[in-house]
């Protein structure tokens, strides 16, 4: 997907621009492009693109917006009107967004030394069955007692006085799996891409506040996402609250790794607490 806001209608580079506005207020601040992006931790490119209304130069539209959120409420401009204003300058749905297909996968070959050996023991297989079934023939069991007699011999019933325990029967079944698929919620409007362990994209939009999006429940979920502190995360029943701090741009953050150092650590702090209940000695 290397569509780059095609055919975009951008309006004159006056002084009413989006563009316009972000530098002036950045330059009013006193700021340099590296320092507002080390500030904001955008990208200085994204920075520079905003400024100059250069569509070729900006992530999805989706992030853009994101980014143009965190900037304009970085440079304390008003951010709701600068949003609808850039959706009017700039009429597109996708930028340069991220691949969306499956990573690709390494083509797996045989060394030449391997398919002889194959051979080989194809070969060592074939013999050793031959010479089995060759022995059978031969009468190798020729003093084997008659199948037909031993089946006509009566063999003794053992009765078992008690009755099998259902406890037992069932006792090393596996049990259900408790579902605990992450369901992110927006406490404020943030741009959230989830991605499968394959690279695949399950969803890549904008959640306004209160939204909410159920993952599927497999291994392997990364998540990026414009503003970490704006978004609450909840494995199954419980609640792990935001995934990091405001302001916070997450990039491919491994949610495997994420919650197990969650639990990690409410096990640490149960543990702690019930070491602090213990009476002294």
């Amino acid at each position: 997907m290397d569509a780059v806001f095609a055919n975009a209608p951008v309006a004159a580079h006056g002084p009413s621009s989006v563009g316009d506005t972000l530098r002036q207020a950045r330059l009013k601040h006193g700021w340099t492009l590296d320092s507002a992006a080390a500030r904001t931790r955008i990208k200085r490119d994204y920075l520079e693109a905003l400024e100059a209304m250069d569509p070729r130069g900006l992530p999805s539209r989706a992030y853009t917006i994101g980014y143009l959120r965190a900037y304009a409420g970085f440079l304390e401009l008003n951010v709701s009107e600068l949003v609808d204003q850039f959706k009017l300058e700039v009429e597109c749905e996708t930028g340069r967004a991220q691949p969306t297909a499956p990573k690709k996968k390494r083509e797996f070959k045989l060394p030449k030394g391997v398919i002889g050996a194959v051979v080989i023991l194809g070969s060592v297989l074939a013999a050793t069955s031959w010479y089995g079934v060759h022995i059978t023939r031969t009468g190798a069991f020729a003093e084997a007692p008659d199948p037909a007699l031993l089946l006509a011999t009566p063999r003794p019933v053992v009765e078992s006085s008690r009755a099998p325990d259902p406890a037992r029967i069932w006792a090393d079944l596996p049990t259900a799996h408790a579902p605990e698929a992450l369901v992110f919620t927006a406490i404020s409007p943030v741009t959230l891409e989830v991605r499968d362990a394959s690279g695949r994209v399950l969803f890549a939009r904008e959640l306004a506040a209160g939204a909410s999006y159920r993952a599927p429940d497999e291994a392997g979920l990364e998540v990026t996402a414009t503003d970490a502190g704006a978004l609450r995360v909840r494995s199954g029943s419980q609640d792990i609250g935001v995934l990091g701090e405001s302001g916070q741009i997450l990039e491919s953050l491994a949610m495997d790794g994420f919650v197990q150092n969650w639990r990690t650590a409410q096990a640490a702090a149960s543990a702690g607490g019930a070491a602090g209940a213990a009476p002294g000695r």
